[in-house]
């Protein structure tokens, strides 16, 4: 399963409004998390119909959220922004099977507890969780990690 580029964007700008009521514009917020600007009404548009963010037009108008980044679940963005998060066509409500094997395939309950696991596991994280938990080190931090790794490579050559 592959997210769609937009679905990463939604991410980001998610991210990006870190707290509740905090105004940012949308040339701000593609500036911020790289996404092309033409990506930005897109997915506020979706984001503000699922009741994530809301907007506020004019000068000192933007984006906000509309509830804490701990109540929203990378379920929950992604139902908003990918087709489906099924990993397999029969998982899907009309259980489609083009064999017609839906009650007798092994293989589709391998799929129903990878999907269980799926769900439990990684969709039910918590926007803030995930920010805090996968946090990037800063750039200074990386070139300090790239150095060290060069004098272990020069030690073991």
């Amino acid at each position: 399963m592959q997210l769609n580029i937009t679905t990463d964007y939604a991410i980001r700008l998610l991210l990006c409004l870190e707290e509740v009521g905090v105004k940012k514009t949308g040339p701000l917020i593609a500036e911020e998390m790289v996404i092309p600007p033409k990506y930005i009404v897109k997915i506020t548009t979706k984001l503000r119909t699922a009741k994530l963010i809301g907007s506020e037009p004019g000068s000192q108008g933007g984006y906000y959220l509309m509830k804490p980044l701990e109540n929203i679940t990378l379920m929950e963005v992604l139902s908003v922004m990918e087709s489906t998060v099924k990993i397999n066509r029969c998982l899907e409500p009309d259980a489609y099977c083009s064999r017609g094997g839906v009650n007798r395939c092994s293989i589709r309950g391998f799929y129903l507890a990878l999907q269980h696991e799926f769900e439990e596991k990684w969709l039910s994280q918590r926007l803030s969780g995930i920010m805090e938990k996968y946090k990037r080190a800063s750039d200074d931090e990386i070139i300090e990690i790239q150095e060290v790794r060069k004098g272990i490579s020069r030690r073991q050559a």
